[in-house]
């Protein structure tokens, strides 16, 4: 009788995944130590800000603008058809 041959489990294909649209890296902050991390909600006024060992600091201010998008769909077929969209709305 002839040995079987071994079987293998299939390969499984990872998909690369994109960076999401407008993703910033920023690269430049590589290997520093970071000596602390400061969070700022103020009411006008928003931040993340993180201070290196060597007394630089990076920060990144967050604008709370809002955007409503609204939009009537039929999903009576299991996929979505806009029946209407209405205009954009931003703060």
């Amino acid at each position: 009788m002839k040995p079987q041959p071994r079987k293998t489990k299939p390969t499984r294909r990872t998909r690369q995944r994109r960076a999401p649209e407008g993703r910033v890296q920023y690269t430049e902050m590589k290997g520093r130590t970071v000596e602390r991390i400061d969070v700022s909600l103020s009411s006008d006024y928003h931040s993340v800000s993180v201070r290196f060992e060597d007394k630089t600091d990076f920060t990144v201010e967050i604008d709370t603008r809002v955007v409503l998008t609204a939009l009537h769909s039929d999903w009576k077929t299991g996929n979505m058809r806009v029946l209407k969209r209405w205009p954009m709305i931003e703060e």
